[in-house]
């Protein structure tokens, strides 16, 4: 496997990340499945120990297209100045592989994280505070504290629902739409400034995880859905923040797989999350659990604040 040299800039206190997108010799994609990876950052090549590490993810196994990123709380840590990086594939033979390697520049930023993102949003002072793209036949607003909007209103919410919201099928509209290179900038645009996009699945016999998975592969986050169905409620695991509800009711659900974890009942995790730069992409299971607790209290108004506080904490 060819070592690919690339170069990175990174500034303290920022949330940084980078993807790769790894090709064959004869230039059609590297398929990654069942490859294991690491990078590490190091004042020499030859130092004993890493100045730091990054979080390496799998965005796209089958069209090799791997994650790297670095938190702000990572990166405030570490001194300017230059360094050297590199990544290591472990393939399932146990065949280790220097993929990529290059310098690693760290910069001191002055600039305070939080005048960098939007933290105000207009539809986050009265309800709604949610904002929904439906399928074909699903409406959003069958969620209280939901208003359905279009692309070009998406930077006016803090939290942005796509996928699922209660009728079963695929997402086949997100996924054509996410196809769309004008479509997909503007919610990478709306991501990088803090945004936070909820994707809602659906449980085995109702959703479609070929679908939903496209559709995450699409958006750019490395969480996958997958089958198992659970009954019950799930309980907040999530150590970062516990701004979320203690539970989330569950009917019936699927799996998420992969991310930080903030909900699992047993070994199934119900809700996951994941940075993607600035923002934000969070992964429910299922839709009831969404609209019992939406519905419950005024949680809706938690739930949204809990969602905007994994921003700046997350």
């Amino acid at each position: 496997m060819a070592v690919y040299v690339n170069n990175i800039t990174v500034n303290t206190g920022e949330n940084f990340y980078r993807d790769f997108y790894l090709d064959n010799i004869d230039g059609t994609p590297l398929d990654l499945t069942g490859y294991t990876g690491k990078s590490e950052v190091r004042k020499h090549p030859d130092s004993v120990g890493a100045a730091t590490t990054f979080t390496l993810s799998f965005v796209d196994r089958t069209n090799g297209r791997f994650r790297l990123s670095l938190d702000r709380y990572v990166t405030e840590k570490i001194k300017p100045g230059r360094y050297f990086y590199d990544v290591m594939f472990t393939d399932s033979s146990n065949k280790k592989s220097i993929v990529v390697e290059g310098m690693f520049n760290a910069r001191e930023d002055y600039t305070p994280i939080s005048e960098c993102l939007i933290t105000y949003y207009p539809g986050s002072l009265s309800s709604p505070r949610f904002g929904g793209i439906p399928e074909t036949g699903q409406l959003v607003e069958f969620y209280s504290g939901y208003k359905e909007i279009t692309i070009d209103q998406i930077s006016d919410y803090g939290v942005v629902h796509l996928g699922h919201f209660h009728a079963c099928g695929d997402v086949s509209d997100l996924e054509a739409n996410l196809t769309n290179a004008d479509y997909l900038q503007k919610i990478t645009n709306y991501i990088s400034l803090g945004g936070v996009i909820w994707f809602n699945h659906e449980h085995t016999t109702c959703g479609n995880v070929v679908s939903s998975n496209n559709a995450l592969t699409l958006l750019g986050t490395s969480i996958r859905v997958g089958s198992a169905s659970l009954v019950g409620s799930a309980s907040n695991v999530l150590t970062i923040s516990n701004s979320f509800p203690a539970t989330w009711r569950l009917v019936a659900s699927g799996a998420v797989i992969g991310g930080t974890k903030i909900y699992e009942d047993g070994p199934t995790i119900s809700m996951a999350y994941e940075r993607i730069g600035n923002g934000i992409v969070i992964v429910s299971a299922d839709t009831n659990g969404t609209h019992a607790e939406l519905d419950q209290n005024n949680n809706e108004e938690v739930i949204y604040n809990a969602m905007r506080d994994l921003v700046l904490r997350g």
